[in-house]
């Protein structure tokens, strides 16, 4: 595997462990000087595409001296090369117009960075949120702009950091967050920066920069958006996306302080589809105190939903559609099941490629100093688009292996993306004591059919998945039902074809195969779904099933699997199938 070990995030709740993702450690993968890799004590922040356009993806490591301080670092570049994340800040990420200044290897106290092509000449530029530099040049109290030099030659040039590019607000900007979107609509984009505000700072509240056309920014906040919108007390996160589905993009923003006067909320600013660029109305879901936000569509219906970090509690929040002034409407705020205090950087992502989306919650506080939490991967087990969330830690136990409890502490910041082309995501993870890269070794394989699954007792239809390598010569898939009703009886089943058979045998499922049709039911493989109402079992790919032998998985055979397991209806006793997975195999 060229890792120091596995790591399957997995459950601990009974003896069938559901690799729903498996990750190894190969901290191979991070090529730098230890100082800015894999023994990075400082603090972390990261941003990542593919900015010489070679086909992998890059990273962007923006850092600072940890908690409220104004200790100054050096960024880092690392440009993806072959997946190897390579540190090549000196030779792509040091010019500048500014005298003097060498770029990423001038230190600052950037803490947030964003990506965008901020001059639409098809090359992705960045833009970083500089805090605690009070009383200093605008060159490094300033959020900062890097624009992509693109190619020379057919040779990519690296990047510029550009001064004049952005208007000036004095001495102490103090800019936490940096969100980019085109919310005027003419396809170029805009900066919304979140303002830390102190209370011996000047308050800027947050900041809304308009996009001449050409990548130069400047600041029509008052014009375009009201004060109590860009209200703001120690903001530390915004996002630009269009909540509302109205075409226009809006801005999402939180504002943490418990300070006398000070603001705790998650305010949306909507934009005015009818005059776009101008912002309208003003909604405030959640006022506990957050402190990161990330928007995403967590049940798959096609609706912008949002999870919040905070203080106390974290939280996700529903979007069940829009009232009669176009603003969401909100389910109530959500805890998770999992919560260790205060959180940081959030995110969602599709992590195991079903379609549904993860929530990722990091851990170090960026006030208070204390690495003793870790890292939540909240998966998400949802099957039916538009159903209600499950999100859940798939393991509570203390032995995690290589990405273990003791690994998930202390976290700054993630990234979550395909470092080596492979199709799947792997996770660079920032800590306290250093950075770790943990890479994805186990796919969802096959394709799913058969959507005409029943529900159960539990008001889910089952969900068949497959996890492995399709290579029929490595022997390697695991067989998955989940949403069955708990502590019921099951196995699996397979067949070359397809089907959809109505009840079958007094079932009041759809048996999604026909044919020949092989059974696991040999000793150890007659499961018990347990508590969380699920079961697994590897499948031998040299011995598949059949009525009365087995064959094997040779390239270009192709193999549907389902469930089958005992329910109750009404109080009678009755059976029910998963939906199913077709495997070509290879």
């Amino acid at each position: 595997m060229g890792a120091a070990g596995a790591a399957i995030l997995a459950s601990a709740a009974s003896a069938q462990s559901i690799n729903w993702a498996s990750f190894s450690l190969d901290n191979s993968r991070l090529n730098s000087a230890a100082s800015v890799g894999l023994s990075d004590t400082e603090e972390k922040d990261y941003a990542y595409a593919d900015f010489d356009q070679d086909g992998y993806i890059d990273l962007i490591s923006v850092r600072k001296q940890p908690y409220t301080t104004t200790g100054r670092r050096n960024n880092v570049l690392f440009m993806n090369e072959g997946g190897t994340l390579v540190d090549r800040t000196s030779q792509y990420a040091v010019a500048s117009d500014v005298p003097g200044d060498q770029g990423f290897l001038t230190a600052t106290n950037d803490r947030d960075v964003a990506i965008g092509d901020l001059n639409n000449d098809g090359w992705l530029d960045f833009v970083t949120a500089t805090t605690f530099t009070p009383n200093q040049a605008k060159t490094l109290s300033h959020p900062r702009v890097y624009m992509n030099l693109g190619e020379v030659g057919g040779v990519w040039q690296g990047f510029v950091h550009e001064e004049a590019r952005i208007p000036s607000w004095g001495t102490y900007p103090n800019m936490c967050g940096v969100a980019i979107g085109d919310v005027t609509g003419d396809g170029f984009a805009e900066l919304y920066f979140s303002h830390y505000e102190q209370e011996a700072d000047v308050d800027l509240n947050d900041r809304l920069l308009i996009n001449d056309g050409t990548g130069y920014f400047t600041d029509e906040s008052s014009a375009r958006m009201t004060s109590a919108m860009r209200g703001s007390s120690f903001g530390t996160s915004a996002v630009m996306d269009d909540m509302n589905g109205d075409g226009a993009i809006d801005v999402i923003s939180v504002s943490g302080s418990g300070a006398t006067g000070g603001l705790t909320r998650s305010s949306i600013a909507y934009n005015n589809s009818n005059n776009e660029g101008f912002f309208n109305l003003l909604q405030i879901p959640y006022d506990g105190a957050p402190y990161h936000v990330a928007t995403g569509d967590l049940n798959a219906d096609g609706l912008r939903d949002m999870i919040l970090s905070d203080d106390a509690d974290d939280r996700y929040l529903l979007n069940q559609g829009n009232d009669a002034f176009g603003r969401v409407q909100w389910g109530p705020a959500q805890t998770f099941a999992t919560d260790d205090g205060f959180g940081s950087n959030n995110y969602i992502i599709d992590i195991d490629g079903d379609g549904f989306d993860e929530a990722i919650i990091c851990d170090v506080d960026v006030d208070i100093p204390g690495c003793g939490r870790r890292l939540h991967i909240y998966h998400n087990r949802g099957t039916v688009a538009g159903s209600s969330v499950q999100l859940r830690e798939e393991r509570q136990g203390s032995n995690y292996g290589a990405m273990g409890l003791p690994q998930l502490a202390g976290v700054h910041d993630v990234a979550i993306f395909d470092i080596d082309n492979d199709g799947d995501k792997d996770m660079v993870v920032g800590r306290c004591n250093g950075t770790r890269v943990y890479m994805n070794n186990r796919d969802l394989v096959g394709t799913d059919y058969c959507t005409q699954a029943v529900p159960n007792s539990t008001g889910q239809a089952a969900d068949m998945q497959i996890i492995g390598s399709p290579v029929a010569e490595e022997n390697d898939i695991t067989m998955l039902a989940t949403n069955l009703p708990s502590g019921t009886f099951g196995f699996f089943l397979v067949s070359q074809t397809q089907g959809a058979i109505n009840q079958p045998g007094g079932s009041v499922g759809v048996l999604c195969i026909a044919g020949a049709i092989g059974r696991y039911v040999g000793p150890g493989q007659i499961l018990n779904s347990g508590a969380f109402g699920e079961f697994t079992l590897a499948a031998d790919t040299t011995a598949i099933p059949q009525p009365t032998t087995s064959i094997p998985a040779l390239p270009g055979d192709t193999f549907n699997f389902t469930a089958w397991f005992r329910d109750s209806v009404g109080g009678s006793s009755t059976s029910n199938f998963a939906d199913a997975v077709s495997v070509t195999f290879r």
